[in-house]
């Protein structure tokens, strides 16, 4: 069962995704507006998406101009032009050209950022990053983020299927973590296999900001640098 939510937020914050005090990583994304409203809405994408490895001091920031990698001595700037692989201690950078980053820390937690580049005169559309974390990931029991949140899946029951205003999105009511929420099918693209179109992965889409579906409110997952940990509320 696939559950998609829109975090409606602002250029300029910086959300935390994955937060493991234990394993020492930190997954977080700096947000960036559409050049102008559309429906009386500014949208906003990730601009930037730093994974932090801080045992080791280790930073690697993703732009859509371009990669520096962070020691904690000194920066190495990457290009997306070419394809490259990078290793600091135990943390792996690899770039496909003009496509895709992994970074993988210690072979147990990886993250793949992917470039979409939009035609440069485009009215709204900016340029952006897209954000993939597998299921597979070994972080640690204590967890935290909008993606971290979901490494133990809650226990779900959709039912009360009906129809919506829209007769090509059906509507269900959820039960997760003691609250009843009303949940809509429709679909997310996902961008690894086909980069032009994507491909449509259906789900049910939580409202408001997938209220009553992540732990709090998600203003409570905004922070304060690129590189800060989650704080609980």
């Amino acid at each position: 069962m696939d559950v998609c939510f829109n975090i409606d937020s602002e250029p300029g914050h910086i959300l935390n995704l994955v937060s493991d005090f234990e394993t020492g990583v930190v997954v977080n994304g700096q947000l960036i507006g559409a050049k102008q409203m559309e429906d009386k809405k500014l949208h906003t994408y990730f601009g930037t998406i730093t994974v932090s490895y801080k045992p080791q001091g280790i930073r690697v920031d993703a732009s859509t101009e371009h990669i520096i990698l962070n020691d904690g001595k000194g920066n190495h700037t990457l290009s997306w032009a070419a394809t490259a692989t990078a290793t600091l201690s135990s943390v792996k950078v690899s770039i496909v050209k003009d496509t895709q980053m992994t970074v993988t820390v210690n072979e147990k937690i990886s993250v793949m950022v992917l470039l979409h580049r939009v035609w440069k005169k485009n009215p709204v559309s900016v340029d952006f990053l897209g954000l993939y974390i597998p299921n597979e990931n070994k972080y640690s029991p204590g967890v935290h983020g909008l993606i971290g949140d979901f490494s133990n899946e809650p226990e779900v029951k959709v039912y009360n299927f009906h129809e919506g205003a829209d007769p090509m999105k059906m509507q269900a009511t959820m039960e997760v973590k003691g609250n009843k929420l009303a949940v809509t099918r429709g679909w997310q693209k996902d961008y690894r296999k086909d980069r032009k179109r994507g491909s449509d992965v259906f789900c049910w889409f939580i409202h408001n900001s997938g209220k009553g579906f992540i732990d709090g409110h998600y203003k409570n997952y905004i922070v304060p640098q690129l590189d800060s940990f989650y704080q609980q509320h």
